[in-house]
This record gives C-alpha cells, structure tokens and sequence, in this order.
C-alpha cells in the first residue's frame, strides 16, 4: 500500500495568513508560491514569481549557521536591494522536496547609487531649508533688536583709523548732521574741545586692546551745541584677536547734564 503523499494545499493556505514573508521553491530551486507578504516585500504578483528562478530574488545568499543565512532581495522594477535574513528548511510534498524560506528584513538597505545621491540631494535641501529658516529668524532678530537700539541709543561704527563708516538717525538728529557729512570724516568731528585728551589716549588704548571702553563724554554739535553722552565702545575683532573696525553706542544725557548745572547753580553761594 502506497504512503499518503502531504498536499501542498493546506500548507500554503497556512501561510496566506502570516505576516512573515515566506517562499516555497520545487526541486529546480523555481519559485512556486510567494506569500502576500513576501509579494509585498519583492514588489510582485503571484503571476510575476510563479516558476520564476529563485535566484531573480534571492541573491548573494550566505549561511551563519545551518539553515540560517543572510541574503539581498532584489525588488522586482525597482533597484532597491533589501538585506534579508533567510531561513530554510526542506519538506516533502506531494512526493517533492520542496524548500520553504522564511523571510525577515533586516534594518540596514542596501541602495543604488541613484538613491544614495536622491538621498544625499534630499538631506542637503532639508538642511538648506533649515539653515534659511535660522537665517530669516535670525535677521529678523537682528532688525528688531537694530530698530530698538536705533530708537534708544546713538550708534556709530568706524574703521580700525576712526574713519566713521556708519551713523544711525538718532546720531544724525542730535549731532545735527547729514549721514553724507559724517561718512569718511574722523570721529572727532564731533568731538568738544573742553575734553581732555588723556581720555580720548585712555579710550584708544582700550579699545586696540580688544577691551570695551565706557565713560562719560563731551560732544560738539555742527551748531556749536553741546551735549554729553554715556559712552561705550568695543572693537570687532579679526581671527587673529585684533580689531579691525568700532562700534560705539552712547545714551544722550544732556538733560540730566544741565539739571545738575542749574541744581550746583541753586546752591552756590
């Protein structure tokens, strides 16, 4: 009496419903059935794996152990190649040997070059998107913080010589000049003949040394006006640590000035 031959029937429909992708070659290593998860994993129809080499698939197969191993799955259309651990075992049905490879994705792809430099072009975009958006925040930061300093303060910048190179509205209203008189000219323009020099060599040496310099200063207006102004100024330095341009910014306190003239004036004998 014959041995009943096992049918390939309920073995298949055992794995129609698993998530794990799963083959099943014939004797001729030919695909004969291909799971709805390994259809997905491959990019393919029932009707594209049917009697298909296994080899169309399953690549550069290589064993960690028996019946173990770690093989590239090659997408059908596509160039992707995925690296999949493979396990195989042999069984017998319907009088073959068949051979039934379970399928696991492994984390790390394996890409064309195409897709490596879509990928790469992809990245540099995203990063230069962000980068944009820190500089748009940051000029925007900029401009606000300019705009409040502009509206509180007077604000000047010369080259390493004293050359004023920038003025803002503030400087201009209360030294009564135009930005077009002032830009290229020393910055002693402004400078009132009662100050002492010993403060201007004591503020020149601080500032070259790449230190901020404070005190309070005597100014001369184009009409001859006086004003006084707190004073500080630094230096913008190179690479190598020394200035090569000065920004000063001063807060008029004119005002507070003649209060204390007019109050010493109340009190004097």
């Amino acid at each position: 009496m014959d041995t009943p031959r096992t049918s390939l029937r309920p073995v298949k429909e055992l794995f129609e419903n698993i998530h794990q992708p799963v083959l099943i070659a014939n004797e001729l290593d030919n695909l004969i059935y291909a799971n709805p998860a390994a259809l997905q994993l491959l990019n393919a129809t029932s009707v594209d794996v049917k009697n298909a080499p296994l080899k169309n698939f399953l690549t550069a197969s290589y064993k960690r152990e028996e019946g173990k191993g770690i093989a590239n799955i090659k997408k059908l259309d596509d160039d992707k190649t995925i690296l999949v651990e493979a396990i195989e075992s042999l069984a017998e049905y319907e009088g073959k040997i068949h051979k039934i490879i379970l399928l696991k994705e492994m984390q790390t792809q394996y890409q064309s070059s195409e897709e490596k430099i879509k990928l790469l072009l992809k990245t540099i975009h995203k990063d230069i998107a962000r980068r944009e958006e820190e500089i748009d925040k940051l000029s925007a930061e900029i401009e606000a913080r300019t705009q409040i300093l502009n509206a509180a303060a007077i604000v000047s910048e010369t080259d390493q010589y004293g050359t004023i190179t920038f003025v803002n509205d503030t400087f201009c209203r209360i030294a009564k000049y135009t930005p077009q008189e002032l830009i290229g000219k020393p910055h002693n323009i402004v400078r009132h003949p009662d100050m002492p020099k010993a403060v201007f060599k004591e503020m020149w040496d601080t500032i070259k040394a790449g230190k901020i310099f404070q005190g309070i200063v005597k100014n001369r207006a184009k009409d001859g006006t006086p004003y006084w102004v707190i004073a500080t100024i630094g230096g913008v330095l190179d690479s190598e640590g020394k200035p090569y341009k000065y920004i000063g910014v001063r807060i008029d306190i004119t005002d507070l000035i003649k209060r204390g003239m007019q109050v010493e004036q109340y009190l004097a004998p």
